[in-house]
């Protein structure tokens, strides 16, 4: 045996090699949970301008503070489609599906289907939400609704995407409101 060979592998040297193990045991599954983690991370999706509006009469953008509106004129039973970008904000790709089950809630609109599409990182793409507009005969005249955020179903799973602008509609009086009754709809 060469001299030196029992000091480096002895009992000081096998206390090396065990702490130079464990440290491997430990970090090894540490770093493949990482990539698993990684793959399993919500998409970072936004959403963002232009935008544009089909199925209603009228419509206007404007902003008050921070906050972009978009009034649109209620139309009872109609389809109001917004198109607006989306990005990959993300560094997995992500393809979106549609809209999940569950969606915020609105008196006014109601969230039915938006486009699905595929976004490698960075990437953006148009896609059209639709809202069917409905239920002016259990709200005042004049009252009003928001939709300002809705929740995609995407390959990762389901993921909220804050609107580029808060989507808005009145109630409309008694004759534009053709299922109200005299009882139906509360003072105001």
């Amino acid at each position: 045996m060469p001299s030196g060979s029992v000091s480096d592998f002895g009992v000081g040297g096998g206390r090396v090699l065990r702490r130079a193990a464990l440290v491997a045991a430990l970090l090894l599954p540490a770093l493949a949970g990482g990539g698993a983690a990684l793959a399993r991370t919500e998409p970072r999706l936004t959403a963002s301008a232009p935008t544009s509006v089909t199925g209603t009469e009228a419509s206007a953008s404007f902003t008050i503070a921070e906050r972009t509106v978009r009034q649109v004129r209620y139309a009872d039973g109609g389809t109001l489609r917004y198109t607006f970008s989306l990005t990959n904000d993300g560094a997995l790709p992500v393809s979106v599906d549609g809209l999940a089950g569950e969606q915020p809630p609105s008196r006014l609109f109601r969230a039915t289907t938006l486009t699905p599409t595929d976004l490698g990182p960075g990437a953006s793409s148009p896609v059209t939400l639709s809202l069917v507009m409905g239920g002016c005969e259990t709200l005042s005249a004049r009252a009003g609704a928001f939709v300002t955020e809705v929740v995609l179903m995407t390959d990762h799973g389901e993921t909220s995407v804050t609107l580029p602008e808060e989507l808005h509609t009145g109630s409309p009086r008694e004759a534009f409101c053709p299922n109200s009754t005299a009882t139906s709809r509360p003072p105001g």
